[in-house]
């Protein structure tokens, strides 16, 4: 079973949907959160969230799913650009400026 809606590409699985179903509250917050911001094409807090989520101590699973979810948000976020979407382009300014993977201090 795949989550999709209004015939864009598969977000998650639903496996990847229950990957944090038994983790830490704080991480499954922090899952929730990215999922939301990715389904109304809030591409930085989805971004942002799912970078300072990837932590050394999460099982095989939850690495995976945040993996998959990274690279269907990135290709989501392209196709945006590519057509022209204004909010994908600020988005994409918005990464370059701050990206997500930057250590903070």
């Amino acid at each position: 079973m795949l989550l999709a809606g209004c015939g864009k590409k598969a977000l998650v699985t639903a496996d990847d949907a229950q990957v944090f179903d038994q983790a830490a509250p704080e991480l499954k917050q922090m899952w929730q959160t990215a999922l939301a911001a990715s389904k109304t094409n809030d591409y930085v807090t989805a971004e942002m969230v799912l970078f300072r989520l990837s932590r050394p101590e999460l099982t095989p699973e939850q690495k995976d799913a945040i993996n998959r979810h990274l690279t269907s948000l990135t290709e989501r976020l392209n196709d945006a650009v590519a057509k022209g979407d204004p909010a994908a382009k600020a988005a994409v300014a918005e990464l370059h400026r701050n990206p997500p993977n930057r250590q903070r201090r």
